[in-house]
């Protein structure tokens, strides 16, 4: 599985994308766009959004923190995220 995600270093969103990824394992590609032209089009490009934080597994577009949703696309067991 692979998976993106785009951030801003001052959004806490993207801290809590990031946290729930690493505390359960997963590794991802994590792109910062405050400074990075490049990757903030990508990132709106991909979304159709200038907010963070957006993430990309497996080419599916997430947009957001919504904690179940991505529990639930990543398959994470209760134990795993409580």
């Amino acid at each position: 599985m692979k998976v993106k995600v785009f951030t801003k270093n001052d959004d806490p969103y993207s801290q809590m994308v990031k946290n729930l990824l690493q505390s359960n394992n997963v590794e991802f590609e994590n792109i910062e766009v405050s400074r990075n032209t490049e990757s903030f089009k990508e990132m709106v490009g991909l979304s159709g959004q200038e907010s963070t934080p957006v993430l990309v597994i497996d080419e599916k577009v997430f947009c957001g923190f919504d904690r179940e949703l991505i529990k639930s696309v990543l398959n994470f067991s209760k134990d795993e995220t409580e």
